[in-house]
């Protein structure tokens, strides 16, 4: 059921890609900043009041779901299923910031670009670098997970609620980040801004590494490898909190000589996302497969 649901969901996304404002998680946002609002409130913030929050919304449509019974079944639950990956996605499509990021730059619109550009990496936490242009391509490899594949991954192992509590900690880290940057931030922000990311990166840790090993997998695998061994002689002193970079290190490593050889930074980021789809048609052939043994046993 939930790779049906899995379909129905991606389909529906790419069809509303040109209407952003559909899938704009107002409801979410507001739980979020409320949520946030109550956490700051603790001197310092709690751990478990921020997991708590992650979780609660998942939670409540699992609790729904288990009082309702045989009432949530067959197709009442794919429809379910369905509306809540839906909202879980993105909700920016990579594809088009993409697109536009790359239109901009080829009409030699500097300021369009840098724009598209800072919308992509505001929505980062650990590799964001500010406006400039020069990291946008390894900012697809971490969107990717962050919009899709994070969701994905925890909507097939949790259903629902899985794809709730990835997408309400990304949000809530970008909101917390946001309130860090701001020059009348209150006491606690950065430390609130910390917890947060935390609190992802421990449920971004798991698909982070499964979308690494994939981009080898639908790239150059020995020199995604490679870039793998360099992140963690890099990063050794880190844990849950450098999945993104991760990500770039694979990612790159993956595209082997076409990140090389690349004229400039639109063509980089057109192979990033070339190489994001090209993972995920590995994800979702591993989820056919993976559902068809389920059927048949």
């Amino acid at each position: 059921m939930n790779f049906i649901a899995i379909l129905i969901a991606l389909v529906a996304e790419r069809l509303v890609a040109l209407r952003p404002e559909v899938r704009e998680p107002r409801s979410l946002l507001a739980y979020v900043r409320g949520a946030l609002r109550v956490i700051a409130r603790r001197d310092p913030p709690a751990l478990a009041m921020a997991i708590g929050a992650a979780l609660l919304p998942g939670l409540a449509i699992a609790i729904a779901s288990v009082v309702l019974g045989a009432a949530v079944h067959g197709l009442v639950y794919v429809l379910l299923a369905t509306l809540v990956l839906f909202f879980a996605l993105g909700p920016r499509d990579l594809r088009r910031e993409v697109a536009e990021y790359r239109a901009a730059a080829a009409r030699g619109d500097q300021a369009a670009a840098a724009q598209v550009a800072a919308a992509m990496l505001d929505a980062d936490a650990c590799q964001r670098r500010g406006p400039g242009l020069g990291s946008v391509a390894e900012a697809v490899f971490v969107q990717a997970n962050n919009r899709l594949f994070g969701v994905l991954f925890w909507f097939a192992i949790l259903g629902p609620f899985g794809a709730l509590a990835f997408r309400i900690s990304d949000l809530m880290r970008r909101e917390a980040i946001q309130r860090a940057d701001r020059g009348d931030a209150p006491a606690g922000a950065q430390l609130l801004s910390d917890l947060c990311q935390r609190v992802h990166g421990v449920i971004a840790f798991i698909p982070a590494r499964l979308l690494a090993l994939t981009y080898g997998v639908a790239g150059s695998f020995e020199e995604s490898f490679a870039g793998w061994r360099s992140y963690l002689a890099a990063e050794s002193d880190h844990f849950f909190d450098a999945n993104d970079r991760l990500l770039v290190h694979a990612g790159r490593g993956a595209l082997g000589v076409a990140w090389d050889q690349a004229r400039d930074e639109p063509e980089r980021a057109r192979a990033a996302l070339a190489l994001a789809d090209a993972a995920l048609y590995v994800w979702l052939v591993v989820l056919a497969l993976l559902t068809l043994i389920e059927w048949l046993a």
